[in-house]
């Protein structure tokens, strides 16, 4: 029987490479390909989650210095209700005890059920 000669192993696959991509350069592999194109998806990642991160970074000041005005707001709040809770007490002494008393009433009988 007679056996084939083969192309050397070069040429095939030169052969096969240029099947398989034909617009690319023969002497590459198809895995230096592969790891190329992983690369620029990698690379194309890292742009994108950069940008994602400094989106973030932004909305994450933004809201902080959101919640530091609502909460010096809040403050200036409660102490503008405790300086007129202090003037109510001074000015009628006797109305703030029966409040007081009331409320505790109140407390206790909601505590109990």
């Amino acid at each position: 029987m007679k056996t084939q000669e083969s192309a050397p192993l070069k040429d095939s696959t030169t052969v096969i490479a240029s099947s398989v991509a034909p617009n690319v350069e023969p002497h590459r592999s198809i895995t230096q390909r592969i790891a190329s194109s992983a690369h620029e998806t990698i690379d194309s990642a890292a742009v994108k989650a950069d940008e994602l991160e400094l989106h973030l970074r932004a909305g994450a000041v933004k809201a902080g210095t959101k919640l530091e005005s609502s909460q010096e707001a809040a403050t200036a709040q409660v102490e503008k209700s405790l300086a007129k809770l202090e003037a109510f007490v001074k000015d009628r002494p006797i109305a703030a005890a029966g409040i007081a008393f009331a409320a505790g009433v109140l407390a206790t009988a909601l505590l109990r059920r």
